[in-house]
């Protein structure tokens, strides 16, 4: 039970540690962005989570090969896969590309183009797959604990807005002086989100319907609604959730977008 315990809090400290060391969009406009201040004037965040910057005549008069230069250092600065850049009317999508290690120009389109179908988000997260991990901690004053390590495994549907997960937990119950119970929950969970782009933050709400085991006999199954936040920092997101029914539980994780990572 007390193994358990240490390791959920090495967890939610490496959670913390990461998220001071990932740089946010107004670490970028104070750190990175002054000294490409001849090519770039703005940044801001696209409602994924992805750094969008706005060019001036300086950039625009560069060659393709000019503009990786900057964009790849830029990228190294900004710790995602993905960067957007406009100008005028048109927007430039540069990434690292899948199985490569090489940056390159993904796209160019000029936005009044009666011919573009593809709303940003789209292009913003072309490979919507997600993995999640977390971990969740409940301690009263009857020193009655229970703990639990958590994951989802799913994907983005409709304009990225709507997601379905496969979940999964596992963890003990009881008294910290006596032997918990163990007990595990499979599930599927559907969240909508609610992007605020400006800041980078994501409410969502949704439901959750899981099979649960507890202990040796105990067999259930049981539904929840679920109402949380995420917040991006680069290569994914600090997310915070609740499920609640009868009981409300909460949990705190990270969420990653593996196609999108540099190899």
């Amino acid at each position: 039970m007390k193994r358990l315990l240490y390791i959920l809090i090495v967890l939610l400290g490496v959670h913390r540690t990461y998220a001071q060391v990932v740089r946010s969009v107004e670490s970028f406009r104070e750190k990175v962005l002054p000294g490409y201040t001849i090519y770039f004037d703005q940044a801001d965040l696209t409602e994924s989570g992805h750094l969008n910057l706005s060019a001036v005549d300086k950039y625009t008069a560069l060659i393709t090969d000019d503009k990786k230069v900057i964009l790849v250092k830029i990228a190294r600065e900004w710790q995602d896969s993905l960067i957007l850049v406009h100008y005028g009317t048109k927007k430039e999508i540069w990434g690292w590309v899948t199985g490569e290690e090489s940056f390159k120009l993904l796209d160019t389109f000029a936005l009044n183009a009666a011919t573009i179908k593809k709303p940003e988000t789209e292009f913003a997260r072309p490979h919507p797959w997600f993995v999640y991990f977390g971990g969740q901690f409940n301690l009263d004053n009857q020193k009655n604990i229970n703990i639990a390590l958590n994951g989802r495994f799913g994907f983005y549907l409709l304009l990225n807005r709507w997601d379905l997960a496969s979940t999964f937990s596992a963890g003990a119950a009881g008294n910290i002086h006596g032997k918990g119970t163990p007990w595990a929950n499979l599930g599927l969970m559907s969240r909508v989100h609610f992007p605020i782009k400006k800041i980078g933050l994501v409410p969502d709400v949704g439901a959750e319907l899981s099979y649960a085991i507890f202990g040796n006999d105990s067999k259930t199954f049981s539904g929840a609604f679920v109402v949380g936040a995420s917040w991006y920092i680069g290569i994914g997101n600090i997310s915070v959730s609740m499920n609640i029914w009868k009981t409300v539980s909460g949990s705190i994780g990270l969420t990653i977008f593996p196609k999108l990572k540099k190899k």
